[in-house]
């Protein structure tokens, strides 16, 4: 199996797109029906892995977009004064297909998106990075660094934030 990390194309077919299937009802629906309307008018951008040994199926994928959070969302975090408005990058998805799952493939993908969006930070400016974690993630986010802005929200999905200062 060759997994391959790339940009999303709106315009291509992905092979297995609409069979996707990570174990998340939201996030299939939206893979099945929004990420290529979401990316053709520029609300986010798209990562995908694919199998090229499998007609380069669909494997896992990410997307992102630039977002502004209010300090007093920080405060757990106690990073000294900032402005009102914090400028971050927020990952608004992430999936890996069942098939392809306990292969590390979210932590590749988690971590792409950090060195994607550190770079855009470095031309834009950007403090961190924002998620409303899924319940079942949180625990592999924290694993990733983040910290929860106001305390596991189980069952709902829980605000969280990594500083890009205190990545390695």
């Amino acid at each position: 199996m060759t997994i391959e990390l790339s940009l999303y194309g709106p315009a291509l077919a992905y092979a297995g797109q609409k069979q996707f299937d990570c174990g998340h009802a939201v996030i299939n629906s939206f893979v099945h029906n929004s990420l290529k309307p979401q990316v053709k008018k520029s609300l986010s951008v798209a990562y995908v892995l694919t199998d090229s040994a499998h007609e380069d199926r669909f494997a896992g994928f990410y997307t992102i977009a630039q977002h502004m959070i209010d300090v007093s969302s920080l405060s757990t975090m106690q990073l000294g004064s900032l402005p009102r408005k914090i400028p971050c990058s927020r990952l608004v998805m992430l999936g890996v297909d069942k098939r392809y799952q306990g292969q590390q493939l979210g932590s590749r993908l988690l971590k792409h998106a950090l060195v994607v969006t550190q770079s855009v930070a470095k031309q834009i400016g950007s403090f961190g990075m924002y998620l409303d974690a899924d319940p079942l993630a949180v625990s592999f986010y924290q694993k990733l660094g983040f910290t929860l802005l106001v305390g596991d929200k189980t069952p709902e999905s829980s605000p969280m934030f990594l500083p890009f200062s205190a990545i390695a």
